[in-house]
């Protein structure tokens, strides 16, 4: 029997996975998203079992990544740690105050409980309070997503934990201000400064807690 954990939940507290295994693939996909769409402090999405096989390893040999978050008139900065089948999100800044202490204002779980019978992993992001926002939510997981499964883009998520001084923020901030312009419509007026950007990084012997 799993134990849960603060911020960590059971999938059948969240939709009773005997229905869900009386359905098709596509069934379980519609209703997941769907079911996810409908509330606001939730969404909804599904990976694929040969995705989170690739991406997992990857997420525990490097757990710390930082993705901006970018608004019409300039973004800030999340620290996501993984951790067992959890990502926490905390922002950077206050990450960087309070560090160990720092409650995380999303989280993004992988569920597994579909994943032999069904091929298909459930991932759900749930915020803990109105720091972010539901389309925060998407973007953040569609960029971990992204940065953990592409090989080019995975380079940085390796170097950014293992050697922290090589990692340029703003060549980095650059890459992805194109992503949240395609996906968001937002950080097309944000500048990037060509000065380099000090930041105090996570270190993989602390762990931000659970809200």
């Amino acid at each position: 029997m799993k134990i849960k954990t603060p911020g960590r939940k059971c999938l059948d507290d969240i939709m009773k996975v005997g229905l869900l295994e009386g359905l098709s693939s596509a069934g379980i996909m519609n209703m997941w998203t769907t079911h996810h769409q409908m509330v606001r402090d939730y969404w909804g999405r599904v990976v694929s079992d040969a995705a989170y096989e690739a991406m997992r390893p990857r997420l525990e040999k490097n757990p710390y990544f930082v993705v901006p978050v970018f608004r019409d008139k300039g973004l800030f900065n999340v620290v996501t740690n993984f951790s067992e089948d959890l990502v926490l999100v905390c922002p950077l800044g206050e990450w960087q105050q309070k560090q160990s202490h720092a409650q995380p204002h999303m989280t993004l779980q992988f569920f597994t409980e579909l994943q032999k019978s069904k091929k298909l992993v459930l991932a759900r992001c749930e915020l803990q309070d109105n720091h972010m926002t539901k389309q925060d939510a998407m973007f953040v997981t569609h960029m971990l997503l992204k940065y953990y499964t592409l090989p080019t883009h995975y380079a940085l998520v390796e170097q950014f934990n293992k050697e922290p001084h090589m990692f340029n923020f703003n060549n980095y901030l650059r890459q992805i201000k194109e992503d949240a312009a395609i996906e968001t419509g937002k950080g097309k007026n944000v500048r990037i400064e060509d000065a380099k950007r000090e930041l105090v990084l996570p270190k993989p012997t602390i762990d931000i807690k659970s809200a």
